[in-house]
């Protein structure tokens, strides 16, 4: 049973030992030596050739008992360790990095990373303690005081949804920064993304902005907007066009016929078409009474008709196509002049005959991104790597 025991001791600590390197990516050095000297143990029991109670008591099941105690000592305790890696005092000074209090530390720990690992432990401003992976996305590290944060935030804020990097508050200087932080974001293009706390960036890394990833087995970093903006591939604003758009029923179905286009992807070489991605303009789907260009025995005239107005949503994405170079496959143009384009840049659709159609010509992947705001329609293309 003794040697059953020290058996079982020696495997349970080894486990110990190997889970602990699965979870956080080094060895405990307290854990290791607990498993040296159970496997010890057990050794010593099995090959002592004698083997009488009173001396085992002191030489092997004595230890055994009291390593147990200490095993559960250390379980109920839970003792917190040591952050691997935390920003040098040298560059802390280079950073501009103040003394925090007590309560400002305890908003976010040190990242536990150690060279070549890919896991940073990071705090939610709820203080629950969680790790990030930067083998699935990078990291950017920002302060709520950084006057140059906002030009990197917005330019996460541009990428796909999927595509944005951890966001890592850090620095912290004095209580509000938290909140301060979470408007940043706010400003920035970036309500609702979740973002993280921690007390200062992995090790090397000297200022804000900054991104961190995983690359090649380590752990890299870029300072300042304008790499961080080369490194993440933020798109590109490729075409843009902007025609006046008064609020009337026409205005009301241009803005449903431009937020229907709205985030809409389009494929390197593939075609896009209006009418496609706009569908009928019927009563049920929210369209109103416009005006319409129509055709009579006496010549071209404005009569009511339901999703009229349409027209300047199609017109004001062939202005942003044309701005883009793009490739136009299919474009018609009113019979009578209109008041939100030139003669000859207006694009007229009607369901289902007459269609507006380009072709992604730009080798990359292109978002379209509309807004209808203050009687203006805006029309933005943009391209992503």
């Amino acid at each position: 049973m003794t040697g059953a025991f020290l058996a079982a001791g020696a495997v349970f600590h080894a486990g110990l030992v190997g889970y602990g390197y699965v979870a956080t990516g080094s060895v405990c050095p307290v854990c290791w030596k607990f498993a040296a000297m159970g496997v010890l143990l057990a050794v010593f029991y099995l090959i002592s050739p004698d083997k009488q109670p009173g001396r085992m008591v002191y030489v092997s099941a004595g230890p055994a008992r009291a390593l147990a105690v200490v095993v559960l000592a250390l379980l109920i305790v839970n003792p917190g360790t040591e952050p691997v890696v935390a920003l040098p005092a040298t560059a802390a000074v280079a950073a501009g990095v103040e003394s925090h209090s007590d309560s400002i530390k305890k908003a976010g720990p040190d990242p536990v990373e150690k060279a070549a690992s890919y896991k940073l432990r990071v705090s939610t401003p709820d203080g629950e303690e969680t790790y990030l992976d930067l083998r699935e996305k990078p990291a950017l590290f920002f302060a709520a005081w950084c006057p140059h944060c906002p030009e990197a935030l917005k330019d996460a804020a541009r990428l796909l949804p999927g595509k944005r990097p951890y966001l890592i508050v850090t620095y912290l200087r004095e209580e509000g920064d938290i909140g301060k932080a979470k408007a940043k974001l706010a400003e920035n293009g970036l309500t609702g993304e979740p973002y993280y706390l921690v007390q200062s960036p992995p090790e090397g890394v000297q200022g804000v902005p900054s991104l961190v990833w995983w690359d090649g087995g380590e752990v890299k970093h870029v300072e300042g907007a304008a790499l961080i903006k080369k490194e993440l591939g933020v798109p590109e604003l490729l075409g843009y066009a902007e025609i006046p758009n008064p609020p009337d029923g026409g205005g009301k179905n241009a803005a449903l016929a431009a937020a229907l286009i709205n985030g809409k992807i389009i494929q390197p070489g593939e075609v896009y078409s209006f009418n496609r991605a706009v569908g009928p303009r019927t009563v049920s789907r929210g369209f109103v009474e416009g005006r319409s260009v129509v055709e009579t025995v006496y010549g071209p005239k404005l009569v009511p008709d339901v999703g009229g107005g349409v027209c300047r949503a199609s017109t004001a994405l062939y202005l942003a196509v044309l701005d883009a170079g793009l490739e136009v496959v299919e474009r018609h143009g009113h019979s009578m002049p209109v008041s939100y384009a030139e003669p000859g840049k207006d694009a007229a659709v009607a369901w289902p005959y007459w269609d507006f159609r380009f072709r992604n010509t730009a080798g990359k992947l292109l978002v379209i991104k509309t807004r209808s705001d203050y009687g203006r329609l805006r029309v933005e293309l943009w391209a992503f790597q």
